[in-house]
Formats: C-alpha cells, structure tokens, sequence
C-alpha cells in the first residue's frame, strides 16, 4: 500500500484524471494522484491507452474530486456529473 493511499480515507478529495469520451460515451477517473503534476505526468500515458482502445477522447483534464464511480456510462450521467464538464461532451451526449 502506498504512504498515500494509507494517509487518506474514504471521505478524502484527491487528484484524479478525469476523461469523458465518445465511443463509448461516459466519464471515466483515472487516479488518485498525490498532486496534480503526478496526474498531469500520466495524461499522455492514459490518453494512449485509451486510443488504443478505440476510444475517442472529448476532453481530458485534472480535477481535485471524490469520484461517485471510476467509470459512468451514459446511461448514468446525472445532471451534477454534467454541471462542469466541458459542453464538448454535453454536445455528444445529445447528438
């Protein structure tokens, strides 16, 4: 376990990276991250992965949160997930 992992509970915020894509369409959190260079530093990493996988990325970003799931489908998005994304994906989403 790590030093970071073992200092937090469950109610803790942390770095996350948060990516909405469109094939499939939903928001997925990569992390936590100690600090937002630690996410910052694995973007790329995570983006390519993600390509490999067929997925198109709408946005990418790093986000000081508590996650509610580490992926959220479409077909459970909820307006509080939608209230700060980009309007990118709010424009896939209803296309």
């Amino acid at each position: 376990m790590s030093l970071f992992s073992s200092a937090t509970t469950t109610t803790d915020l942390a770095w996350w990276l948060e990516v909405g894509t469109f094939n499939p369409l939903c928001m997925c959190y990569f992390g936590p991250f100690e600090t937002e260079q630690d996410a910052v530093q694995s973007r790329q990493g995570v983006l390519q992965d993600l390509r490999n996988e067929n997925s198109s990325i709408v946005f990418a970003r790093c986000n000081f949160c508590k996650p509610r799931q580490l992926t959220i489908y479409q077909n459970e998005l909820t307006i509080q997930d939608l209230e700060l994304t980009p309007v990118s994906f709010f424009e896939a989403l209803v296309a």
